[in-house]
Parts: structure tokens; sequence; C-alpha cells
């Protein structure tokens, strides 16, 4: 202990170096003559060259001190004389460099623009503080506990199967540079990567893994589920909080959520309103006005918070951000779970954060987040559950059959979610088998088990379907010929060429994979590849950072798969570091700490058959990259503490066996189990039978009727009526929006009463037992116009959509008229 000692001079000689040379930066930056007291330097800077160079004298003379002077050495500078004054010390330099950096970084990005002047000239000292303080608690700490390799050698077998991990790492992405596969752009479909996190969240939430990390060693917890209990709000409560701290605003200029006028709000469209019509006309009474909707377990849920909030956007949204926030608590746990708290804490805030960043960036790019009507962060949060309940069913897998029921039910709702899901199984089978293995008899017993949990979550939804349709289906066909469209050379997204009566989806696609094999290797190796490679974006790359308060930089945007040598480096150093964290993982739970990379890899198998890649489309599994990556910094940061003698005897969590017998609660427990999973496999044919219609089923003279009795109408209804192509229906007004001349919702496909006309109008959507777009030409954007409200509207069908002549308010009992001189519709 005593030994290194002898170089308490080599350090205050070192430390004084250092501080000379911060002083002659210091001394170099040009002089401000207009305040210059003494030798050219301002006040402040005097007191800062003032400082240094006391601080500089102080160390050459201590350094003298310490070598000349054995005896003042050892009495004075050895930490085992002052236990807690040294104790005290390490902490105290550490908190000084934390401090010192973190000012720092403020100075030179909270607002560069006025305090960049500060930043220059305070640079110098605060650097050379930030080192020297660093250097010092090092110092301590290898002066108080020693180096001690023989610990870190205990965890080589963790560093073996991490340089296993690179070594496959780094093959990978020498066949992605070489051949391109994943960067070369599909004809079909192709899009950016997701959001990358910046670079002060990624050190923010390395910062508090250290802390969490640092804690345990003190004082190890690692049983006690309070503790859990309250890493859990609190990473739920700073998700709610940071991610309802920005305001809807920002979704004026969204493509999901823009922005409606005269409303002045956001509205939900395109995919996020089509989900959102849809459980409100769950709620009308009129079923899924679809034959077979998408994602039916999300409308569902759309439709409890309508009932709740009705159409309150800013409490749907609270609503479902409250439910969503849940997603980084999962991460905490998975990490946990995988290797320590410390792991899952910096998992977890990765997690928040990113989604900050998707959430401030909504209206400059496409994303997809908490504040929008869409499936992506929804299932990305039941994903990593079910891959939770994995991990947990496949750990107790002697002891009783509940978790793998469990297991399957969740996977099973994760289907009702997103059907391409389904390509994961094949992978949970094959882990299940590795886990199980030689008992196959077991492992056969435990699927079915499985299998069972995720047909009663399925199976009410699959009866649904094939009642409609006579088949057994999870998708609308109009899905099914999505898919199928995605399967030639040059009709993607058409829709027509394939007919679900007459033709099959299975027999169109092996047909063309099998005449043209290779062209359909290409493409199913280019996505699965590109949906890896976005998951590795979403980790940060050095690109120019203007300031906290500045525009987020969207590099990732415009990117076009080619890397600088200082971003080749960085990658290749996040490759090692998900090395490591893989290896740690494999280390803790053997394949069962790989069970998020199976669903992962299952996931991105299915975006390569689906021909489908890029931002929302890889959101569900993305956060698997810096999920490992977090596993991989916490590791390396206890091998460090390692090596500094820290204490970390936490027990290893191992696949334990139990043949003890089954409670005999087991039946009672499973059968409210599967009741549960049939319930919510239910809920969506519940409600579409359960609600009553909403509207009478009129006829169209009863209709004409209605709407002649409205007051402020002096027009003739019945002659207007009478006119050929013109219509009379009822519904529930939806999305109203106002667009003058020329102007419009810039989509590739927009909906037609958003597309832009010359005319100024007003466009909207109506619901009833179908879906229609209505324009009312108008011209000047009225004060106000109501949203969600039931009218009548009389006007000409026109090709994809409805010009309105007029448009009958019925519990306001009052009309308006198309200001486009329409007297028939042949016009």
């Amino acid at each position: 202990m005593k030994k290194p000692l002898k170089y308490w001079s080599l350090f205050f000689l070192l430390a004084s170096l250092e501080g000379g040379f911060a002083l002659f930066v210091l001394l170099r930056i040009p002089s401000d003559l207009a305040n210059s007291i003494i030798l050219g330097l301002s006040a402040a800077r005097f007191g800062m060259v003032a400082a240094l160079f006391g601080m500089v004298i102080a160390l050459v003379w201590l350094g003298a001190l310490a070598w000349r002077k054995p005896l003042w050495r050892e009495k004075y500078l050895d930490p085992a004389n002052f236990p807690k004054a040294s104790a005290a010390l390490t902490r105290l330099s550490a908190l000084a460099a934390l401090l010192t950096a973190s000012g720092l970084f403020l100075l030179r990005y909270y607002d560069p623009e006025r305090l960049m002047p500060v930043f220059l000239r305070a640079q110098p000292l605060l650097l050379y503080i930030a080192v020297l303080t660093f250097q010092l608690t090092l110092w301590l700490l290898l002066l108080r506990y020693g180096f001690h390799l023989q610990a870190f050698r205990e965890r080589m077998g963790i560093y073996r199967n991490a340089g296993i991990a690179l070594i496959v790492l780094l093959l990978l992405m020498g066949i992605v540079t070489i051949t391109r596969i994943g960067l070369i752009p599909d004809s079909a479909y192709w899009a950016e990567t997701g959001v990358a996190l910046q670079g002060w969240q990624v050190g923010l939430a390395i910062l508090a893994g250290l802390f969490t990390l640092l804690l345990s060693l003190q004082k190890p917890v690692d049983q006690d589920k309070r503790i859990d209990i309250l890493f859990a709000v609190l990473l739920w409560g700073i998700a709610v909080g940071s991610w309802l701290s920005v305001p809807l605003d920002v979704l004026e200029n969204s493509f999901y959520a823009p922005y409606a006028y005269p409303l002045g709000q956001s509205l939900p469209y395109s995919d996020a309103g089509f989900y959102d019509y849809l459980s409100q006309g769950l709620l009308l009474g009129n079923g899924f006005l679809a034959k077979i909707p998408p994602r039916p377990l999300y409308i569902v849920f759309l439709a409890g918070l309508h009932a709740l909030f009705g159409v309150r956007y800013d409490l749907i949204i609270m609503g479902q951000t409250l439910v969503l926030a849940f997603f980084p608590v999962v991460l905490y746990l998975l990490g946990k779970k995988l290797h320590s708290r410390a792991a899952g804490v910096t998992v977890a805030l990765l997690a928040i954060f990113r989604e900050l960043t998707s959430i401030l960036i909504s209206s400059n790019t496409r994303v997809s987040n908490s504040k929008m009507m869409l499936t992506d962060v929804p299932t990305a949060l039941i994903l990593s559950l079910v891959v939770l309940l994995v991990i947990q069913w496949l750990e107790r897998k002697d002891r009783q059959p509940l978790g793998a029921l469990v297991a399957g039910g969740g996977f099973g709702l994760l289907l009702l979610l997103r059907t391409q899901s389904m390509l994961i199984l094949p992978f949970i089978f094959l882990i299940a088998l590795l886990v199980f293995l030689p008992h196959w008899k077991q492992w056969v017993m435990a699927i079915l088990i499985f299998m069972l949990g995720v047909t009663v979550s399925v199976g009410p939804w699959l009866l649904h379907n094939a009642r409609l349709t006579g088949k057994l289906t999870f998708d609308d066909p109009q899905q099914l010929a999505l898919l199928s469209s995605q399967y030639s050379f040059d009709e993607n997204l058409n829709l027509d060429a394939f007919d679900h009566e007459t033709e099959s989806l299975s027999n169109n696609l092996a047909e063309f994979a099998i005449k043209n094999p290779g062209f359909v290797a290409g493409f199913i190796s280019n996505h699965f590849m590109a949906t890896e490679i976005g998951g590795l974006m979403a980790l940060p790359l050095l690109e120019p950072f203007n300031g906290l308060r500045a525009p987020i930089n969207l590099y990732w945007v415009n990117w076009d798969g080619h890397l600088t040598a200082s971003n080749l480096l960085l990658m290749i150093f996040y490759l090692a570091l998900i090395a490591v964290g893989l290896g740690a993982a494999w280390h803790r739970l053997r394949w069962l700490g790989l069970m998020p990379l199976v669903f992962n890899l299952g996931y991105a198998l299915a975006n390569g058959l689906a021909r489908f890649s890029g931002w929302r489309y890889d959101l569900p599994v993305d956060w698997i990259a810096y999920f490992y990556f977090g596993i991989g910094v916490v590791e390396l940061l206890l091998g460090i503490a390692l090596l500094f003698g820290a204490d970390t005897a936490r027990p290893k969590t191992r696949v334990k066996k139990d043949s003890s017998l089954l409670p005999k609660s087991l039946w009672t427990r499973a059968a409210f189990i599967i009741a549960g999973f049939i319930l919510v496999g239910f809920s969506p044919s519940i409600m579409e039978t359960s609600i009553p219609p909403h509207f009478e089923n009129l006829s169209r003279d009863a209709l004409i009727t209605q709407m002649a009795g409205l007051k402020n109408n002096a027009l003739d209804v019945q002659s207007f009526a009478a006119e050929p192509d013109a219509v009379i229906f009822s519904g529930r007004l939806l999305f109203p929006r106002f667009y003058r001349s020329g102007a419009g919702l810039a989509s590739a496909n927009p909906w037609p009463s958003y597309e832009a006309r010359d005319i100024s109008r007003m466009g909207f959507l109506l619901i009833n037992k179908n879906a229609r777009h209505v324009i009312l030409p108008m011209k000047k954007m009225p004060a106000e116009f109501p949203n969600a409200v039931d009218v009548i509207v009389l006007g000409c069908q026109r090709d994809g959509y409805v010009e309105a002549w007029m448009l009958g308010f019925v519990d306001a009992g009052e009309t308006v008229v198309s200001e486009a001189a329409l007297t028939d519709c042949s016009q």
C-alpha cells in the first residue's frame, strides 16, 4: 500500500507541468485592451492567471517536498493515516471534476452566441481543474485500495465472449462495407434511419448509470424489490415529465399530426388519422368501418381514451404518454435482469432521451413518437415486455408452466399490434430448445403451453376475421395485397394487382421467389441489414453540434451510408461496447442473455421479407443496439471498479431447478390467466358488437326533410337533392382543416379532403357506416369551425370525395352553404 507513495512527487510534477501549459494557453488568448487593467489583462483574466500561477507554484513546492522529505510524505500523504479525510477528499475531487467538466460543457453549448467569449477565456483554467481533480481521484483510489488485476482477471470470461462477439460484428461490418448490403436504396421502399441520440444525452445516461453502480457497490441490495419499485417509479416519472414537458405546438408541421385551422390544434392524419377515426367509429356503434382493421388492439386502446376524454387530444396524448412511459421501465427491468441495476438505469435513460429527441423534432422530419397515434412505440413497449416474460419463463423452466402461458399470451397480444412479429416465433423455439436440452420432451410440453397462450390471445380475433372472410387471417386483404405488391419489379404498393378471393398470398410470394431467387434474397438481406444498421445509427455520430438551444442536427436524414474516418472508428468503438454487453449478458444468463437480440433478428427478418425498413419500421426493435451498448458501458465501469478493489459480491442469476410439486392453485391461476387473455383478445369484437348505433338508419327522403327543416336554410334542398350525382348522408364530422386555393397537405398520397386544389375550402372526414372525404368550398377561413359533431351533408359525388353544397349541423340546428356558386352537380 505504501510503495506508491514515492510517486507523489511525480504526480505533483505532472500536475505542475499541466498547469504551466494551461497558463501558457491562457496568456496566448488575445487581450481585450478596452477592459485591461494590468499587462493587457482584464480583471477576470488576471484573476485566472494569478490562480493558475499560484496553483503551479504550490504544486512545484509540494512535489519538491514529497521528493526531499520521505518521512513527511509518509506521514501526511498516506491516505491510511487519514482514512476519513482521504475518503472525503476522493469524493470531493470526483465531484469537482464532474462539476467543472459540466460547467465547461454548459459554457460552450448552452448559449454559444452569448457565452462563447467567456468559454474561450475560462477554458484553460476550468479544463485544467477538471483534469487535475480527475487525476487526483484516480490517484487517491489507487493509494487507498491498490490495483487488483486478479479481481479483473476473474471476469476475463466476459471479455473472451465479447471478443468472439466483436469478431462477428466486425466481419459483418466488413461485409456491409464491401458489398454495401443494407445501404443500397431499394426502388420498392427506402427510408432514412430512426432518430439518433444526442451525445450529451448518452453521457448523462452513462453518468447516471455510474452513480447507480457506485451506490450498489457501497450497499449491495440486489434482492430488495423495493429498490426496483423505487427505480421504476422514478424512471416512469422522468419519462412522463420530460415527454409531456414538450408542448403540443411541436406537432404543428408534423406529418402524422399537423395543425388544423381554424381549430388551431394538432389533429391526426394519414395512418394516425386512420387509427383514430376507426376508434371513434367503434364508439359510434358502427364497428371498425374497415372490414378487418390492422392493429385492432391499438384501435381499442384509442377508443378507450376517446371514451374517457372525448376529442380533447391534449388529454388523449397525455393518457397515451402515461402508458407508453412504461417502455423505459421495462428496459430497466430487462437491463437489471441481464446485468445490473446500473445497466437498467443507463438503458432506460437512453430510451427516455431518444423519445424526447423524437418529440422535439416532430415538425422537422418524419418521426413516430408518443405524441402521435401510431403503433410503433406501443409495439416497442409490448415487444420489450414479451422479451422479459420469455426470459422469466425460461429462467424458471423447471418450476411451473404458468410462465410459458403468460409469455405466450403476451406474444399473442404483440401479434395483435404487429402481425409480422410472427417470424420471431421460430427464434424463440430455438432458444427454448437450447435452454431445455437434453430434456427435449419438456421443451415440447413447454412450447405447447406457450402456444396455448398465443392461441387464447389471438384466437378470438382469428375467429372474428374468419366469420367475415371465411379464412383464418390476421389482416385485412388490403394488407395482404400490400405485401404481395412488394414481390414484383415495378408494381410496388399497387394494391389492385392482388385479388384475395381468387389468389393465395403464399403461392404468389413463393412463385415469384422461385422464379427470381437472387432478386428476392437481395432485397430481403438488404432490408434485414438496413434494420440492423438503423439500430446502430441510434447512437450518435461525430457531427456538428450547435448548442443545447439550437435546432437539432438531423444528420441521419440525409446520411448516404458512408462514414468519415473518425465516425468509422467511433462505430468500431460502439461495436466493441455492444460486444462487451453481449458477452456480459451471455455470462450472466447464457442463451437467455441473447433474447433481446433474438427478437431483434426475427423482427428484422420480417422487415426484410416485407421489403420495408427505416425509421418507424425499425422502431419496435432498434433499441436493441443501445440496450447492449448500455450494458457494455456499465460492464466496463464495473471492471474499472474491480481494478480498484470494489466488492462485487452480487448474486448471479442462473436457471433454477426445482422439482417440487406444483401448487394446488395452479389450475385456478391458469384459468384466470387464460380468461384474462381471452377477454383482451375478444375486446375488439366486444366493442364492435356491444355499442348501439349512434345514428338512426334514416332514408334519403328523411335526411332531405331533416336538412330542409334546419334554421337559416332558405334554399331549395329538395331541388338540389334531385340533381343527378347528388348525395346526402349524415355522420360525425372529423378533422376539419381549411386550405386556401392551391394549398393542401403535402404527401405522396394525400387524403382527397386535404389534397391541393384550385379553390379555397374546408376539408374534413365524415364517418358513419363508412368514411367519406368531404370538401366545403369557402372563400375565407371561418373564425371557428366545430370538430366531432353530427352533421348532414348534401352535395355532389366527385372522384374520391364529395363536394358539399350544404352542411347541416344537427345539434346546433344551423346550415352552412358552399361559396362556390354551385347550382347542380354538372358543374
